[in-house]
């Protein structure tokens, strides 16, 4: 999929080397777990680039190794975007990830937290 502005915003919007550090926290998260946008700005250092977390997955090629499928809205929210919460759902069920209405159950023992070393 090529970059589209109006769907994965700003380019580089946070600083060089940004959307390569979300993916590798991102690879991070085991089988069987989620993590949300703001666990993967806050272990990038700030929280305040929750958003743009969603823009660096957004933007990943079709077939790429990192399995945005685990990053997860607030509350253990899906997507939004009705295709890409099918795919979502796919994907986590497949993981043994249980999904209803649209969020993760038992999310807050399915979340992943980031050491801080």
């Amino acid at each position: 999929m090529p970059y589209e502005p109006a769907r994965h915003g700003p380019v580089r919007v946070v600083g060089p080397g940004f959307h390569e550090r979300v993916h590798a926290l991102v690879r991070q998260v085991p089988k069987g777990s989620v993590t949300t946008y703001g666990d993967v700005a806050t272990a990038l250092g700030s929280r305040n680039v929750a958003r743009h977390v969603g823009y660096a997955l957004a933007a990943l090629p079709d077939g790429s190794d990192v399995p945005w499928w685990r990053v997860v809205a607030a509350g253990g929210r899906l997507s939004t975007e009705a295709r890409a919460r099918s795919e979502q759902t796919r994907r986590l069920e497949h993981e043994g990830v249980v999904v209803s209405v649209g969020r993760v159950r038992d999310f807050a023992a399915r979340r992943h937290g980031f050491s801080s070393d």
